[in-house]
């Protein structure tokens, strides 16, 4: 058996357990260092895991004394491309970087450019790619098994960065990583709304098409029951997917909806419920990674530029909403267009007052993250 590879995370906040998880769970890593402004984040994610690691409050430290072959980057939105950067210069084998993947699609474009000259696997943490009922959905679409894919809808909320980067790329992945080639949208921003310290909407609404005819609607805090999965309409049937069961109708099921609840390579549903999604995808994630480093595949599912794709869906419903306009992909504002919307004057808030609704998820006394670039290490 190969050796395993050395692992290490810089910032040690919620989603970075997910990452810790996958990379236990998929057996095929030592977790040795952690990086994070906080000694107590690192003690605590010691302490849950039943581990002992490296501290460093110093990323850039971390990466000069560990010889780490693959490195999470779990820091807040801002953090995801300065320090997927700056990480890929001391060249890891790989990178899981969270997402989405970056704060514009420049700096998305930036990743993949820095990624590659450094000769560095690229990794986008869409983790739900690795979901059973997501690949049996896809799978069947492939088949034919519902017709032609006529429409997707899907229901987000939280702001559409976060939230629904992952159905972006969900889409993508149902119809085979199909492109897509334009976009329309709106956005409502009443309040001077943040996520994870970016700027985010209200509500909005996003249409895309797809180059093989399919199309999505996706709706952003515009219904109260929101969930990762898809309704998807075909020609000849329809199927539902959520992240742990897939329903099928069609002429083979005598237009009844067939229940099927897949297991994955490292859990099984009925035994984890709710958990399964994040134990799942966070260790096949990381599974499929260390096959690619190792050259026992070719690609990766969760591959930087898929990722970019999943984010520049996203902002292309703000540069349709900016512009009045259906956007066709790819999209050239390199620049946040929401961000360029407000900053410009075009949409002021009605009800000022800067707030973010992940702020509990932070430490002490802070209200807002610190500056998450290389030059603040962490």
């Amino acid at each position: 058996m190969a050796d395993k590879l050395r692992a290490g995370v810089i910032g040690c906040g919620s989603i970075s357990k997910n990452h810790v998880k996958g990379y236990i769970n998929s057996g095929r890593y030592d977790l040795v260092a952690l990086a994070d402004l906080n000694e107590s984040a690192m003690d605590e994610m010691d302490r849950a895991h039943e581990m002992t690691t490296k501290h460093y409050t110093d990323a850039r430290e971390m990466m000069a004394r560990e010889n780490l072959d693959v490195v999470s980057i779990c820091t807040w939105h801002g953090g995801h491309a300065p320090w997927t950067i700056a990480v890929s210069a001391f060249k890891p084998k790989g990178i899981i970087c969270e997402k989405p993947m970056a704060d514009t699609i420049g700096k998305a474009e930036q990743m993949i450019v820095a990624c590659r000259r450094n000769g560095v696997k690229l990794v986008i943490g869409h983790q739900r790619r690795f979901l059973p009922a997501y690949t049996l959905a896809k799978d069947l679409i492939a088949q034919g098994a519902i017709g032609d894919v006529q429409q997707i809808v899907s229901c987000g909320g939280d702001g559409l960065p976060n939230y629904s980067s992952h159905q972006t790329d969900m889409y993508r992945y149902l119809l085979s990583d199909d492109e897509c080639t334009w976009v329309m949208g709106n956005v409502e921003r009443k309040t001077d709304m943040f996520e994870r310290g970016t700027r985010v909407e209200n509500c909005a609404l996003g249409v895309f098409q797809f180059s093989k005819g399919a199309r999505a609607l996706l709706l952003s805090d515009l219904v109260p029951n929101y969930y990762q999965g898809a309704l998807i309409y075909g020609s000849m049937g329809m199927i539902n997917i959520t992240t742990s069961s897939l329903q099928l109708l069609n002429e083979s099921t005598g237009g009844r909806w067939q229940l099927h609840e897949p297991d994955g390579k490292f859990f099984k549903v009925a035994e984890q419920g709710d958990r399964f999604e994040w134990l799942e995808g966070g260790a096949a994630q990381a599974d499929e990674l260390a096959d690619w480093i190792e050259g026992k595949v070719a690609t990766h599912r969760g591959r930087g530029e898929n990722g970019y794709k999943a984010l520049e869906m996203i902002h292309a419903i703000y540069e349709s909403a900016r512009c009045h306009e259906k956007v066709v992909m790819p999209m050239q504002t390199r620049v946040n267009p929401l961000d360029l919307m407000v900053e410009s004057g075009h949409l002021v808030p009605e009800r000022p007052g800067r707030y973010d609704i992940r702020a509990f998820l932070l430490r002490g006394e802070r209200m807002e993250s610190d500056v998450e670039g290389p030059e603040q290490q962490v």
